[in-house]
């Protein structure tokens, strides 16, 4: 860790478990708090944080000027940790347990893709497999609907709006395969 930061569990003044982050000079960037999390200590602190801006006229203090003079030299952050099945402190929605909150709009960055492209190259996996000549009619059938889960996923974990998933549905319809006496197999979608 580098020379003046300490990270410590502690618990705040309403006895809320937070993690403190102090830096004795200069003050703490996020990107070097996110490094701090992520790298040191062996990995220990790992995981989703929140944290709490308070920017009310309460912390201005007397006549509504800040007092810099008075001000320690350093920084402090007190950051809660938010478990992956837990409520979103933000929107309320629970967490899955993946690095980013659906329904806030946290981008999907597990592989460095947005979920529009992976759900394109889903679809084009499932379509180059409907297509196969050598495929079976119930191997074609299983790759349309794996895909139209899929959408379905991405609808429920919030990714996608209902509107995305019924245009995603008709982009599927003309690759649904049918039986043998020519009727669309297996339902309405």
């Amino acid at each position: 860790m580098k020379r003046g930061i300490t990270v410590e569990r502690k618990y705040d003044h309403n006895d809320i478990p937070c993690i403190v982050i102090k830096k004795k000079r200069g003050k703490l960037a996020l990107d070097e708090i996110q490094d701090i999390l992520r790298f040191e200590d062996y990995q220990q602190w790992n995981g989703q944080y929140v944290l709490f801006l308070n920017c009310s006229e309460a912390t201005l203090g007397g006549n509504g000027c800040w007092d810099l003079l008075d001000e320690p030299p350093g920084d402090t952050v007190m950051l809660y940790e938010v478990a992956g099945n837990e409520e979103c402190p933000v929107c309320r929605s629970n967490l899955p347990p993946f690095s980013y909150c659906p329904s806030c709009g946290m981008p999907w960055s597990d592989s460095g893709k947005s979920v529009e492209t992976l759900l394109s190259s889903m679809r084009q996996e499932a379509a180059r497999n409907i297509r196969d000549p050598k495929a079976s009619g119930a191997s074609r059938l299983a790759w349309y609907w794996s895909h139209i889960g899929a959408i379905d996923l991405a609808r429920q974990m919030g990714v996608i709006t209902e509107d995305r998933r019924q245009a995603l549905y008709e982009e599927m319809r003309p690759l649904k395969p049918t039986d043998t006496d020519g009727t669309m197999n297996g339902g309405a979608v």
